[in-house]
This record gives C-alpha cells, sequence and structure tokens, in this order.
C-alpha cells in the first residue's frame, strides 16, 4: 500500500511539472512540441468517502496527438539517409534552444525516445515534460539562472546526436576551438576534423593560397 501511494505522489508530481510546462512554453505549442487541449479528471470509484485520493481520481493532459515515430527507432544510413538525419538533427536542436530562449523551463530528460518525427513530414515535435525543472512563482531569478547555467539540454542532445551509439544522427557539427579542453593532445582536434565529411570541410574551413594541393 505504502508503494501504491508513493508511486500516486510521483505520478502527480509529474503531472503538475508537465502541465506547468506546457503553460510556459505556450508560444511553442504546434511548433516544437504538441499542442496541450485541456486537463482530464476521471473518478475511479463510486463510494464517497475513499479511503486514499489514490482510490478516487486519475489526473492527465490531454495533448496533440502526433502520428509518428520517436527518433530512438530509427537508425542513419538505413531507416533514413544521413541527409535526412543531418536535417533532422538541425531541427531538434532548433527546438531545444526555442525552449531554452523562453527561459522557464529545463526539459531535464534528454534522450532520443522523447523526439517525435512527424509522419508527414519527419520534422521533430519534444515531448515528455514531466522530469522537467521549471521557473515556478517565487523562485529567485538567481536561483534558477543557478539551475539552467550551461544550458545543460542543448549540450547533451548535441552529445547524444553526435554519439555513435545513438546512431550518429548529427557528423557536421562545427569543432571547438583547438585549445579546448575537450582535446587533451594535439593530434585529437585533427582526428575531429577528419572525421567529418569532405564536403563539410570545403564549406566550413578556409583554403591555403598558392599551394597545388588537392585537399587545400
Amino acid at each position: 500500500w505504502a508503494w501504491e501511494i508513493a508511486t500516486w505522489y510521483w505520478k502527480l508530481s509529474n503531472y503538475d511539472t508537465e502541465l506547468s510546462a506546457y503553460r510556459l512554453l505556450h508560444r511553442l505549442q504546434g511548433w516544437y512540441i504538441p499542442r496541450l487541449l485541456g486537463v482530464i479528471c476521471l473518478h475511479i470509484t463510486s463510494d464517497p468517502t475513499p479511503l486514499h485520493p489514490v482510490m478516487d481520481i486519475v489526473q492527465g493532459l490531454a495533448l496533440e496527438y502526433i502520428p509518428g515515430v520517436c527518433m530512438e527507432k530509427l537508425k542513419p544510413g538505413i531507416d533514413v539517409s544521413e541527409q535526412e538525419a543531418e536535417r533532422i538533427s538541425s531541427q531538434v536542436m532548433e527546438g531545444f534552444r526555442a525552449i531554452e530562449a523562453e527561459n522557464c523551463v529545463l526539459h531535464n530528460d534528454i534522450h532520443l525516445r522523447n523526439i517525435v518525427l512527424q509522419e508527414k513530414d519527419r520534422s521533430a515535435m519534444i515531448i515528455d515534460f514531466g522530469q522537467a525543472i521549471v521557473h515556478v512563482p517565487g523562485r529567485s531569478n538567481e536561483r534558477w539562472m543557478g539551475a539552467i547555467y550551461g544550458a545543460a539540454d542543448t549540450h547533451f542532445m548535441r552529445r547524444i546526436l553526435r554519439d555513435p551509439e545513438h546512431g550518429g544522427w548529427k557528423k557536421t557539427v562545427m569543432p571547438f576551438e583547438m585549445s579546448n579542453w575537450h582535446y587533451e593532445e594535439p593530434l585529437e582536434f585533427n582526428e575531429y576534423v577528419e572525421s567529418l565529411p569532405e564536403d563539410f570541410h570545403r564549406a566550413t574551413f578556409a583554403r591555403v593560397l598558392d599551394t597545388d594541393w588537392e585537399g587545400a
């Protein structure tokens, strides 16, 4: 019984958090996140005096249905072309940057399973805000800025999209500066740049003039 009550409180907390997140991100609904259509409260017992609310009501959100598939189920180069994977990845990052720009919600549950690609055009929708951190009334700006410091959502998603273990969705990522701490040894920068597609090399890096070297 104690486990059921604890689970009920945890689910209720997720419900409250997700509802707050959708309300705060109302300007992004229908673009980067589904539309919130309403809230639901179902009474599951006819007993006028239930022992506990866990036996009385179920609360939920009525969200826009998005026909599609989550990114986790697709593999770049097999289910989608590498070029299409790049486009999708860029749109996913655009969505997280849009959330970041609202300065009121940190998604805090960054996984490919929380990105739905719409059936009609493979555009990305970000879902599942139950674990989000929201800028609640009364919280000081200092505390909020401390919670979102470093733009964790965009950094984590960028890392996942680049990770070969998650399919290697995004390859054309601008490298860090050579002096960045990501490169413990100088050759690591060269190896990173050489791993990028050739067309990205040519579009991104300056040419070496007055040379016959084909790759310059």
